[in-house]
């Protein structure tokens, strides 16, 4: 019986999926009840819903951290750059100050106010202003010390082949994006290079970042210890890629950039492959949720307490 449960979610959700917003909404509610009855024994629930007071009620405190990091951010990464494939892929890097023994490294896709040829907006565009400096700031570096990526998409291009965000429909192409094939195979180098720890690699990425996470973890998951895809979608028929990947999705109901439905479908099918990734959705919530992720302490305790063990990967 708790088979055909896990099922369900996921049925609903593929007929729901251009249904009206108020029926929508009222079938993933009934999703969520399903999705918490058949997971008795875990600790948390792996479904969220997060009401705007919760959220809105912290807005000043995002804003302020948003307006010191885009100053901070600037001095606190080393601009570098690196050759591949004849193109000049240009990057930011973090090193922690106390690197004894090898370190975590996270590695952060930003969303297309990032794009750019001058090694910088990455760091202060937009919501990309959080998602690289939170993990770099001295209060997440006491408690979590670990190397930042940061690296930049060239302007024209994007870190996936999806044409359009609000397509019904993502194949995964045969080949990554250049963008993405960059990064790729910077990280080869940085391992070779820097006392990275390889059990503890971390993948996080919003709106464009988000879907070039989905990429680079449907194609490589055993790369990453963990991976956080926010306000993206998961390329179809990859759900059992990444059935014993550790997965923390968010996205806003609200979205009218990328479709929530996007991240729902994603959550349903990993789940119905056997998986237990985490889904937390902002109700009436926009396409700017990131910076309430990124900014919440709770979710660095989750990421860096995730380790790659060789055996997640085997079918």
């Amino acid at each position: 019986m708790a088979h055909r449960q896990r099922v369900y979610p996921v049925q609903i959700l593929r007929t729901a999926k251009f249904v009206q917003p108020m029926i929508h909404r009222a079938i993933f509610s009934f999703i969520l009840l399903v999705s918490l009855s058949t997971q008795a024994q875990s600790v948390e629930p792996q479904v969220q819903i997060v009401p705007p007071s919760d959220y809105q009620s912290r807005d000043a405190e995002v804003e302020a951290l948003h307006q010191r990091l885009e100053k901070e951010n600037p001095r606190r990464f080393q601009a570098r750059t690196f050759e591949h494939a004849g193109r000049e892929v240009r990057y930011r890097w973090f090193t922690p100050k106390s690197a004894d023994g090898r370190l975590p490294l996270i590695i952060t896709l930003h969303g297309s106010s990032g794009k750019g040829s001058d090694n910088l907006t990455q760091l202060t565009g937009g919501n990309a202003t959080l998602s690289a400096g939170v993990w770099a700031s001295p209060e997440s570096q006491a408690k979590h010390p670990c190397f930042v990526l940061a690296p930049q998409c060239p302007p024209g291009e994007m870190w996936t082949h999806t044409a359009s965000w609000t397509s019904p429909d993502h194949p995964l192409a045969p080949q990554p994006a250049p963008a993405l094939a960059d990064v790729m195979a910077l990280l080869d180098e940085l391992l070779k290079t820097h006392p990275i720890d390889p059990t503890r690699i971390y993948l996080a990425g919003a709106s464009m970042g988000g879907y070039g996470t989905w990429d680079w973890i449907v194609r490589e998951p055993q790369r990453f210890a963990a991976a956080i895809p926010v306000c993206g979608g998961m390329p179809e028929g990859q759900a059992a890629q990444l059935k014993r990947l550790p997965l923390w999705i968010f996205h806003g109901e609200n979205d009218n950039i990328v479709p929530v439905a996007e991240s729902r479908r994603a959550f349903a099918e990993i789940t119905a492959a056997g998986g237990h990734p985490r889904y937390t959705e902002f109700a009436k919530g926009a396409h700017r949720i990131s910076v309430y992720v990124w900014s919440d302490p709770k979710i660095a305790e989750w990421l860096f307490a995730q380790k790659r063990k060789p055996s997640n990967f085997k079918n």
